[in-house]
C-alpha cells in the first residue's frame, strides 16, 4: 500500500513538472495525476498555452516564446520584423 501511495505521489509530481512547462495549472494536474495516473499521458499531448499579449509562436520552428523575444530559444534563429498595418492608423 505504502509502495502505491508514493508511485502516485511520484507520478503527480511529473504531472505538475509537465503542466508547468505547458504554461498549465500544476496544482491541479499533480492531484489529476495522482488519482488517474494514465492523465499523464494527456498532459503530454496537450499543446502549451499562449498567453494573449505576452507570448507567440516562432515564425520558424512553430514553438511558443516570449513577446520581446529577438532570437528563439528552441531554434535560435533570429525573428523577423513585424509589419504594422498602416490602415489602421489612417481613417478614409
Amino acid at each position: 500500500m505504502f509502495r502505491y501511495v508514493i508511485l502516485l505521489t511520484i507520478v503527480g509530481v511529473v504531472g505538475s513538472i509537465i503542466a508547468i512547462r505547458k504554461g498549465r495549472s500544476p496544482i491541479w494536474w499533480f492531484f489529476l495525476c495522482a488519482i488517474v495516473p494514465l492523465l499523464i499521458a494527456v498532459i503530454i499531448v496537450l499543446p502549451p498555452l499562449a498567453s494573449k499579449g505576452h507570448t507567440k509562436k516562432c515564425s520558424y520552428c512553430a514553438e511558443i516564446i516570449k513577446e520581446d523575444a529577438i532570437v528563439c530559444k528552441h531554434c535560435g534563429r533570429e525573428l523577423p520584423i513585424e509589419m504594422i498595418k498602416a490602415s489602421s492608423c489612417y481613417k478614409d
